[in-house]
C-alpha cells in the first residue's frame, strides 16, 4: 500500500418496484450514478467490481457490466463471497488495487431485479447457483434461506429462554427508520406490534414480519486515492478497519456462542484502534429478525442472550447509544445485498441524510454475514484517516 484510498461518490436507485429493469441496467444506473456524485466520467473509471444479480445469475458478470458501459479497465471482475461481506471485500480490492497503483479510480457495485425480474412460478425460490443444497438440503425442505434461518431463530430462542417479542422489536425499528427514508419500500406504511403478531407465520419461528423485503434497486461506490478524492465534488470517506472470519458454509453451523461475528468485530477494532463505544451508528445484515439480535451481540452493543432485551429498550432507534439501519434495512428498506448499507453510511458521514441523520456521526460501521452467517464481516468507516 503506497497511499491511503477514500470512498468518493456514492449511488442508489429507487428500491421497490423498479419498472421491469434488469439487474444489468440497475447496475449501469447505480455506477453512473455514483460516478456522476463524484464529478467523475466513465472514462475516469479504470477498474470495475461488481456482484452478479443472484435473482439471474450470469458467467462474468463484471467483465459483461464493463461490456455494457463501455469501459476499458484495468480490471473488470465479479466478486461473491456472500451477503453484506461482498461489498465489503468489493471495497477492499477497489482499496488495494488504488494503494498499490494498480489503477486511479475504482466502481463496486452490486443490484438486481429481485422484485420484478424473478420467475414467481410454484412455492419457494432458490438460487440458480447454490452449491450442494440441490443434493442435501432442498429434498428435505430446506429450500432458501428462511428454513435455516428459523432452525437458528428457534435455537436461540432455546438457548437464552426468550420469545418473539425481541424480533417484534427488531422489525418495528426497522419500519419507523424506513417511514423517514423516502427510498425504503416500506415509506409510508406504518407498523404496530399487533400487526406483527398478526401476520403469517412463514417458518416457525419466523413470520411475515421478520422476513426481509424482497425489491428491485442497485447501489454503487467510487473508490479512489485520499489525496485525489479531496478534490472531488464530495467529501472523502476513509475506510477504519475491517475484519472477517468465516466457520462454514451450509452443513456445518457451529453452536450459537461459536458463530464468528465476534471475531470479525474483534479484528475491525484491533484494526482501526477503536472500540464499540466509538461507533455512532451501524449497519447490520438483517435478512430476518434473528440476523439483528446475533449481529448487535457479536459486535459488542450488548452481551451474548442480551439483544432481545436491548432492542425492547429502544437502544435500536434513532437517538440510541448506536442507532441500528437508520435506512430501513433490509426488513425496510428492502434486500439489496448490503450494498446501501454502504452508501447510507457514507451518507452519515457526510451529514446529508436528512430527517434519519445520526447527529454527530463520525463513525459508521456496517456489519453482516454471507449465508447463514457462515461468513462474517464487520468494517468501520470514518471521516478522518486512521
Amino acid at each position: 500500500m503506497t497511499s491511503p484510498a477514500a470512498i468518493g461518490g456514492i449511488y442508489e436507485t429507487p428500491v421497490g418496484d423498479c419498472g421491469g429493469m434488469s439487474g444489468l441496467e440497475l447496475q449501469a444506473l447505480a455506477v453512473r450514478g455514483a460516478l456522476r456524485d463524484a464529478g467523475l466520467s466513465f472514462s475516469d473509471c479504470d477498474a470495475l467490481y461488481a456482484q452478479a444479480p443472484y435473482s439471474r445469475p450470469h458467467a462474468m458478470f463484471g467483465l459483461s457490466l464493463a461490456e455494457y458501459l463501455g469501459l476499458h479497465c484495468s480490471i473488470a471482475t465479479t466478486v461473491d463471497t456472500g451477503g453484506t461481506v461482498t461489498p465489503m471485500t468489493m471495497l477492499l480490492n477497489a482499496m488495494w488495487g488504488v494503494s498499490s497503483g494498480l489503477h486511479g479510480t475504482a466502481v463496486c457495485v452490486f443490484g438486481e431485479a429481485a422484485r420484478t425480474g424473478r420467475p414467481h412460478a410454484g412455492k419457494g425460490w432458490t438460487l440458480g447457483s447454490e452449491s450442494l443444497a440441490e443434493e442435501f438440503q432442498q429434498p428435505f425442505g430446506m429450500v432458501g434461506f428462511i428454513a435455516p434461518y428459523a432452525l437458528l431463530a428457534q435455537r436461540y430462542l432455546h438457548e437464552y429462554d426468550k420469545d418473539r417479542e425481541g424480533f417484534c422489536a427488531v422489525a418495528l425499528s426497522a419500519r419507523r427508520h424506513a417511514n423517514l427514508n423516502p427510498n425504503a419500500s416500506m415509506h409510508g406504511r406504518a407498523l404496530t406490534r399487533d400487526d406483527y403478531f398478526d401476520a403469517r407465520m412463514i417458518c416457525d419461528p419466523l413470520g411475515l414480519l421478520d422476513c426481509s423485503v424482497i425489491a428491485d434497486g442497485a447501489g454503487a461506490l467510487v473508490v479512489t486515492s485520499w489525496e485525489r478524492a479531496k478534490d472531488l465534488a464530495t467529501k472523502p470517506i476513509a475506510v477504519l478497519g475491517t475484519g472477517i472470519a468465516t466457520s462454514h458454509r451450509s452443513y456445518a453451523v457451529p453452536e450459537i456462542d461459536q458463530l464468528v461475528m465476534a471475531n470479525a468485530a474483534l479484528r475491525a477494532y484491533r484494526e482501526s484502534g477503536l472500540s464499540v463505544s466509538d461507533v455512532d451508528a451501524i449497519f447490520i445484515h438483517d435478512a430476518f429478525t434473528i440476523a439483528t439480535l446475533l449481529t448487535i451481540e457479536g459486535v459488542g452493543l450488548c452481551s451474548p442472550g442480551e439483544g432481545s432485551e436491548y432492542a425492547l429498550e429502544g437502544n435500536l432507534d434513532l437517538g440510541g447509544p448506536c442507532p441500528v439501519n437508520v435506512n430501513g434495512g433490509f426488513l425496510s428498506q428492502g434486500h439489496t445485498g448490503g450494498i446501501l448499507h454502504f452508501t447510507e453510511s457514507v451518507r452519515q458521514l457526510r451529514g446529508d441524510a436528512g430527517a434519519r441523520q445520526v447527529r454527530g456521526a463520525e463513525v459508521v460501521a456496517v456489519a453482516g454475514a454471507g449465508g447463514l452467517l457462515g461468513e462474517c464481516g464487520m468494517m468501520i468507516l470514518g471521516t478522518e484517516l486512521a
